[in-house]
């Protein structure tokens, strides 16, 4: 890095784009998963179902990119937390200088936008993907979970943010043990659908409802929409598996509760950069027996009417013995906030333990500046 500090500059040319994409493709020794090259391509070409704008940013020192970030407003998260911010994502830089030249431009957008707070990082909202690890450092991420050198807390920490909402990713050793018996079933009232690919249309249906209610009360959630439940599960069928997405439903066949767990694809991600094409389906094929040894539980929950009777361990033991049917030794759950214990303890009670500590951070702006 020169003594100068980078230009920051709005991404509007393609060449400038091709080098956002490059920077997201650094896997810090196969620690990091890139970032599914459809999505980023989306937010340049304001192909995605968010509601506002995302602009991309290009840190360069002289000719070259350094440091990338995004940064993007949502309405629903500002009545959601009860201010006006400025949300940022998608960071990669190789040092906190990068950081502070990024964090100067985002700050100075964040006041013409009048901005009160700064919050992130977050791809786009905080109920989708982000976070900043702050241990666990030596554990490589995967599907939908962050991953940073250590380095990056401190230096956000410098720049006057503050952790909050801090949570956890989780990991299972998957154990061979019966699923739930048919008057187990009975007695709570339930019958487990096992979604299969033909019938993942319908299971998304399903999953909108269930899912908005299940995390209503939950700080950083914000209800999907159609378009965005089916942008973020875009290419769910890739990584399917019979037996991983499982829905409880009562005796009027109402859905109460949900898991829906992939198979971890981050190894083919990671190999190509972020970009699901041909090549990559055809990794997806013939990997296939080696991919099922782990999965990623991608999100759970219950209406919230259904919440602490069980169902959800119920939900949980049929998915270990389909999991431990497949093949599969290991489960990786995406953050599960520390302030939702009931879902920590459907890791625990199957010997989990957690895997990186995160949090999201805040910083408030002057009013006026």
């Amino acid at each position: 890095m020169g003594e100068r500090q980078p230009q920051v500059i709005e991404v509007v040319a393609e060449a400038h784009f091709e080098e956002f994409l490059r920077l997201g493709r650094d896997t810090h020794g196969g620690l990091a998963v890139p970032l599914p090259e459809r999505v980023v391509r989306g937010w340049y070409r304001g192909w995605h179902a968010h509601p506002h704008p995302v602009t991309l940013l290009l840190a360069l020192d002289g000719d070259r990119a350094v440091g990338r970030a995004i940064v993007h407003r949502d309405d629903r998260l500002d009545a959601r937390l009860g201010t006006r911010l400025l949300v940022f994502g998608a960071l990669s830089a190789p040092d906190a200088s990068v950081v502070d030249a990024l964090f100067d431009a985002i700050e100075e957008r964040a006041r013409e936008a009048g901005a009160h707070e700064l919050f992130g990082p977050a791809q786009l909202l905080p109920n989708q993907s982000g976070g900043v690890i702050t241990s666990g450092f030596d554990q490589r991420g995967f599907l939908d979970a962050a991953w940073n050198p250590p380095w990056v807390p401190e230096a956000l920490e410098a720049r006057g943010m503050r952790r909050w909402n801090e949570a956890d990713t989780w990991i299972v050793d998957v154990v061979d043990q019966d699923g739930p018996t048919t008057a187990e079933l009975d007695a709570a009232g339930i019958r487990i659908e096992e979604v299969t690919r033909a019938a993942l249309g319908r299971g998304m249906r399903a999953l909108l409802p269930l899912l908005n209610d299940s995390f209503a009360l939950l700080p950083t959630f914000t209800p999907y929409t159609k378009a965005e439940l089916r942008a973020q599960t875009q290419g769910l069928w890739l990584m399917h598996e019979e037996g991983l997405f499982l829905i409880a439903r009562d005796e009027e066949e109402r859905p109460l509760a949900f898991v829906l767990a992939v198979v971890d694809a981050s190894r083919v991600l990671q190999r190509s950069g972020g970009r699901m094409g041909p090549r990559e389906l055809w990794s997806l094929v013939r990997e296939r027996g080696a991919l099922r040894r782990e999965a990623v539980l991608v999100i759970q929950g219950a209406r919230h009417d259904a919440q602490g009777k069980g169902i959800v361990t119920l939900l949980s033991r049929r998915l270990h013995a389909n999991l431990a049917e497949l093949g599969c030794t290991t489960l990786r759950s995406t953050l599960v906030g520390r302030l939702n214990p009931g879902s920590a303890r459907q890791f625990t009670r199957f010997g989990g333990r957690p895997l990186h500590a995160t949090a999201y951070y805040r910083k408030p702006l002057p009013l006026g500046a």
